[in-house]
């Protein structure tokens, strides 16, 4: 029987356009929770496909699910805002249409939540990625291993994103890149309504799937990481936005349309004017933004580290393919200009941030790199408890090749890895 609550625990927060299918697949997820004091805000932003709707008609007669549209077609942080305005629960997430949960996450949550009340949990995702034109359809093989959950410092943590030391994803530091986010997150909803009132939204333009975490930690006392991915994301070709704005400038043209912004505006937001270009400089703005308006909290004594960005900056520049209609060569130099301008001290930081991005190894907490004895030939029909105990018993790791047989889809995946996940938490003698 579905157990309603007036006020849930978790509220699921869905921002959608025009991916119906993926949709469908993330609302069949959080359907088959096993734990049931949740709502879902499936807000969809102006699909132009028809279909959207039709995907939540099936969840329609359950009053734990809920479907709307903004007024208005909005922009990414507007609309976000909107969405978010409409939970009810104790506790708030944001979830990608990409996002599928394994079936036992609230579970999870719920549990660590009872014995320990942070204010703000933080987990790891598996990867489910798409071969070819069906995206349903794909490879999967466990990615993250399980460990105990464990507290960080809010603080201390806004301290390390604005000393831009490493670049904002970064994989050896894997298992920290989704700290302080709600997009791979929960928060207290009363954290929200802090941060709301502190700098009058919750989520920033450019970027508010991932800058959001600089308010988030400066209202939290406490944040805690889960320690298990609690979700597979799909990965494909075309289907995400953020990805298509680090290669092509005509796509981030495109998107700065969406806040009514010209490029030539905001190429003088940051730190470095005339120099626009790639996620960091983006994520800088938003940062700057925000402490400008910080009023309280350790966010007023944080200092962005201008030299460390500069440098992944600089790489992002040389990740673009598209430049479409604007001067490589131009923006080149005016970017190469100002490390000119920097000590020969501060252009040596520089170099060797590079260095460090290029010849950057894996993160110790993936499965494949956790000090396991690597295989050289990957079992057939290998289930998922054989497959954890392989790892964690016989402490082996065959090559990372898929574990689903042909014509299993996104929905066997996370059936594979909430029973990989289960398995290995036992053996590892996890609670």
């Amino acid at each position: 029987m579905i157990q309603t609550h007036k006020d849930p625990l978790f509220s699921l927060v869905i921002p959608t356009r025009n991916r119906a299918e993926l949709v469908g697949y993330c609302l069949a997820c959080i359907a088959q929770q096993d734990f049931y004091s949740f709502q879902v805000i499936l807000s969809d932003n102006g699909s132009h496909d028809g279909l959207c709707d039709k995907q939540f008609a099936a969840y329609s007669g359950d009053p734990r699910f809920k479907y709307v549209r903004p007024p208005r077609e909005m922009n990414m942080s507007e609309h976000w805002e909107f969405a978010v305005s409409q939970a009810t629960g104790d506790y708030v997430a944001i979830l990608s249409e990409k996002f599928m949960l394994r079936p036992d996450a609230l579970a999870v949550l719920s549990k660590l939540i009872d014995k320990y009340r942070p204010e703000l949990l933080t987990w790891q995702f598996e990867r489910f990625e798409v071969q070819g034109n069906d995206v349903s359809k794909g490879h999967y093989h466990p990615l993250m291993k399980p460990v105990v959950p464990s507290f960080y410092d809010p603080a201390a943590e806004l301290k390390r994103r604005f000393s831009f030391e490493t670049p904002s994803f970064y994989r050896p530091l894997r298992h920290k890149n989704s700290y302080g986010k709600m997009y791979s997150g929960c928060v207290k909803r009363s954290v929200l309504s802090k941060v709301k009132s502190h700098f009058g939204q919750v989520f920033p333009a450019y970027n508010p799937d991932f800058t959001s975490m600089v308010g988030i930690l400066n209202e939290c006392q406490s944040a805690m990481d889960v320690g298990q991915s609690l979700m597979m994301v799909v990965f494909a070709e075309g289907i995400s936005n953020g990805d298509a704005t680090k290669v092509s400038l005509n796509t981030v043209e495109v998107f700065l349309k969406t806040y009514n912004e010209s490029v030539g505006y905001y190429a003088n937001q940051g730190l470095f004017k005339g120099c626009w270009v790639g996620h960091n400089n983006c994520i800088a703005i938003d940062y700057l933004r925000m402490k400008q308006n910080a009023r309280y909290g350790p966010l007023v004594h944080t200092q962005l580290n201008s030299v460390n960005l500069l440098s992944w900056m600089i790489s992002d520049f040389y990740d673009v393919s598209d430049f479409g209609s604007f001067d490589k060569e131009l923006l080149e130099c005016h970017l190469l200009g100002y490390k000119d301008q920097l000590s020969l001290k501060q252009q040596e930081r520089i170099d060797a941030n590079l260095k460090m991005k290029y010849t950057a190894g894996p993160c110790s907490y993936e499965i494949f790199h956790a000090g396991l004895t690597k295989m050289d030939d990957m079992p057939e029909r290998l289930s998922a408890a054989d497959m954890a105990n392989m790892h964690w018993v016989e402490f082996n790791a065959p090559p990372r090749k898929n574990v689903l047989s042909s014509g299993e889809n996104i929905l066997d995946a996370v059936n594979y890895f909430y029973l990989y996940s289960v398995a290995s938490c036992a053996l590892l003698k996890l609670s």
